[in-house]
């Protein structure tokens, strides 16, 4: 199991989750909206197609932080 701090920049939870789950399913499953939103890994920006990837296929073996930074729009 990988625990997992997920969230974003108010609010965050910690679960842990097998190195077979996705980011995406992480993300729905802590009810977090990441169509407005940088999804950022451990500080670094999510890349297109990442969204679908595994734990194990970011390299992930023991715990890790997923944040989504909402994105603002301009005034």
């Amino acid at each position: 199991m990988i625990h997992v701090i997920v969230g974003t920049t108010t609010t965050r939870n910690e679960k842990n989750y097998l190195p077979t789950t996705t980011i995406r399913s992480i993300l729905e499953d802590n009810t977090v909206d990441y169509a407005t939103a940088n999804i950022m890994l451990d500080g670094a920006s999510l890349q297109p197609g990442d969204m679908d990837k595994t734990l194990a296929d970011m390299n992930i073996t023991e715990k890790c932080m997923l944040i989504a930074v909402v994105k603002a729009a301009n005034a």
